[in-house]
């Protein structure tokens, strides 16, 4: 089992932020208005998480791409990642829904990869690319993406004099 954490503004244009999460379709462009880039714990299992998206969970026009791999210490990032090697790929996005909810689906990637290509521990910033493709349950998407995102993290949470996660 493996688990996406995503963050959605609760409204639009309330998360500032510097990250930069882009992917092409073909020659169309698109920038994602909300990212993140984290380390969690689930069930005491660490992993990596980035990902990014457009819209809001009012206006119904959610749509996200979401990234995981295990936590392997944060001098281990860097590297190429598949889905037979750990990587897990997700896009999310909204459907239409009976009145009073919100409607989702989310399907995983047939393959994908993911480039880390560099890690700054001291800063916490993380560069990469990434190339995914979804072609099951009716789905033609080809995202071709470059990031450069910063760590979130916890208040609580500060690295450790090795550079290792505190959680």
């Amino acid at each position: 089992m493996t688990t996406h954490t995503t963050f959605i503004p609760k409204k639009h244009g309330t998360l500032a932020n510097e990250n930069i999460l882009k992917w092409k379709y073909g020659a169309i462009e698109k920038k994602a208005e909300f990212s993140d880039f984290l380390q969690g714990d689930f069930n005491g299992e660490r992993y990596w998480s980035i990902g990014g998206g457009m819209g809001t969970v009012e206006e119904d026009n959610v749509f996200i791409f979401s990234m995981t791999l295990p936590y392997k210490g944060d001098d281990a990032l860097k590297g190429i990642y598949t889905l037979a090697h750990g990587l897990t790929f997700l896009h999310s996005h909204s459907i239409p829904a009976p009145p009073g909810f919100h409607g989702f689906r989310t399907v995983e990637a047939d393959s994908a990869t993911l480039n880390i290509i560099s890690y700054d521990r001291k800063t916490d910033i993380v560069v990469g690319t990434f190339d995914a493709l979804f072609k099951s349950h009716g789905y033609r998407l080809n995202p071709k993406g470059t990031f450069t995102m910063k760590r979130l993290r916890p208040p609580a949470q500060k690295p450790s004099e090795q550079g290792e996660s505190a959680l």
